[in-house]
């Protein structure tokens, strides 16, 4: 099944891709993404707008496809779940990602390492034409660290430690990376659920 991405980000569309890569799922990318609102309060809210978004332009060119959306933050438990779904605009949404994680971390300033528990949670909506819409939801759990460590990954990932790895996310190789990422076990839970329904 061909499904075109409704997202620009170049990190999520490069592990998305890896994902899927074996599977019935053929991912497209599209020339342009519309920027979308994400003013839901929920991931499966702000995943069905960008999915929404890009099915009606792929209508409006008369393009008949599947439609697959990402929606992911950070929830630290230390902040009472937050950034969560304001995660690519905590700190303000014109600040670049260094100072974003800056802003994370002063935050978390006299935070002990055994409350700076964290996860990563993904949802990945799929539209199909005709069809009641997919959603599944993936999550990983580690601990935020007190400064930055590898330089691989994308946003918070220099901060995200697991301990099954023992290392950042920022220091996995990308094969590492998506075999445990919360954007991998959303996909294998899609994946399930796709071929539940058949």
């Amino acid at each position: 099944m061909k499904a075109y991405l409704a997202t620009s980000n170049p990190g999520k569309i490069r592990e998305l891709k890896a994902i899927f890569a074996r599977s019935a799922l053929q991912l497209v990318t599209p020339r342009k993404v519309s920027q979308v609102v994400e003013d839901a309060e929920s991931y499966t809210g702000n995943a069905m707008l960008k999915a929404q978004a890009m099915a009606a332009e792929l209508h409006a060119r008369h393009v008949a496809a599947a439609v697959l959306a990402d929606d992911s933050g950070l929830e630290v438990d230390a902040l009472d779940g937050r950034p969560a779904v304001e995660s690519a605009r905590y700190g303000g949404v014109e600040i670049a990602w260094p100072e974003r994680r800056a802003a994370l971390l002063s935050e978390l300033r006299g935070v002990p390492p055994y409350r700076r528990t964290a996860r990563f949670v993904c949802v990945l909506t799929l539209l199909q034409p005709g069809r009641d819409p997919v959603s599944a939801r993936g999550e990983v759990h580690g601990y935020i660290l007190e400064a930055e460590a590898g330089s691989g990954g994308f946003g918070y990932d220099p901060l995200f430690f697991y301990p099954p790895l023992n290392r950042s996310f920022a220091a996995l190789s990308e094969k590492e990376k998506n075999g445990v990422s919360h954007r991998r076990r959303a996909g294998d839970a899609l994946l399930a659920l796709l071929a539940e329904r058949g």
